[in-house]
C-alpha cells in the first residue's frame, strides 16, 4: 500500500504509541505500507519530529525519517 500521511497523524502515531496512527507508523517501518513524499513534506516531518516542546524520541524520530528517505518513494508533484 502507498500512502501520503499527515505530519499530524505522524506526531499523534509518536505521541499515543497504542493508537491507529502508531499501528501506520509501525507497518511503515515494517515496510507494509510505503510512504509517498517530496522534498516538502520531508522537511516537513524533520522540521515537525524534532521540535523540544514536543520532546519526542530523537534516536525513534531519527530512524523513522531514515525509513522513509530510504525506503519510501520521492515524488514530484505536478
Amino acid at each position: 500500500m502507498k500512502v501520503v500521511l499527515d505530519t499530524n497523524v505522524i506526531v499523534s502515531g509518536f505521541l499515543s504509541p497504542h493508537g491507529a496512527p502508531a499501528q501506520l507508523l509501525y507497518r511503515v517501518t515494517q515496510g507494509e505500507i510505503v510512504l509517498l513524499y517530496d522534498l516538502r513534506i520531508l522537511d516537513e516531518y524533520k522540521d515537525v519530529l524534532t521540535r523540544p516542546e514536543l520532546d519526542l524520541p530523537k534516536d525513534a524520530v531519527k530512524l523513522f525519517l531514515k525509513r522513509v528517505h530510504e525506503e519510501g518513494k520521492l515524488v514530484i508533484p505536478r
